[in-house]
């Protein structure tokens, strides 16, 4: 039985992280597509349903619209934002692929809740390989009681046109945390 020494095993884990590395590098060449219209799942506060809409008007601006409505008992809250991403021509060292992006808009909640606030923060996005783009912002949002989110998803791309996403915010103060699921169309 032939006995492998420690230093050939590191050789070869290098090897493989590196080839690894390489792929993951070559594939990020696809750009992210920001034109996409999106309906799924969403729970925080209480659950219900989402609808989006993306479309990138100039190669540095991105308009954004939200509607989501949940329930919790007799408690029935829907909320509308509409802003804008401009990307940014800001790039990181060690991961050059990145887009970064300035993000702002305003959000209006109705029905059993009325309040309007404003939101605004940073975010980056890049494609893993073409099937696969991940994003994560940090924001700061007027609206309810003043709160921070944390945000972060991924979307898996079926084919060119469908993808499934799915995103987790977590929030600081009285906001709820919230969780996505849903399907989205590029166009």
């Amino acid at each position: 039985m032939k006995k492998v020494t420690p230093g050939l095993a590191r050789m070869s884990l290098t090897r493989v992280c590196c080839a690894l590395t390489l792929s993951l590098a070559a594939a990020n060449v696809a750009a992210v597509n920001w034109d996409h219209v999106g309906v799924g799942y969403v729970d925080h506060f209480g659950s219900g349903a989402y609808l989006n809409l993306s479309h990138q008007l100039e190669p540095r601006w991105v308009i954004r619209a939200d509607l989501e409505r949940v329930s919790k008992r007799s408690v029935d809250v829907s909320e509308f934002s509409l802003g804008a991403n401009y990307l940014t021509e800001f790039k990181l060292d060690f991961a050059p692929s990145i887009q970064t992006y300035i993000r702002g808009g305003l959000q209006h909640a109705f029905e059993d809740a009325s309040d309007t606030g404003i939101y605004a923060g940073v975010g980056i996005t890049d494609k893993l390989t073409p099937e696969v783009e991940w994003f994560s912002e940090l924001s700061y949002h007027t609206i309810g009681r003043d709160y921070t989110s944390l945000a972060g998803g991924i979307a898996f791309y079926f084919s060119p046109e469908w993808a499934a996403r799915t995103s987790v915010a977590l929030n600081s103060g009285n906001r709820s945390n919230e969780f996505r699921l849903g399907v989205s169309y590029q166009f």
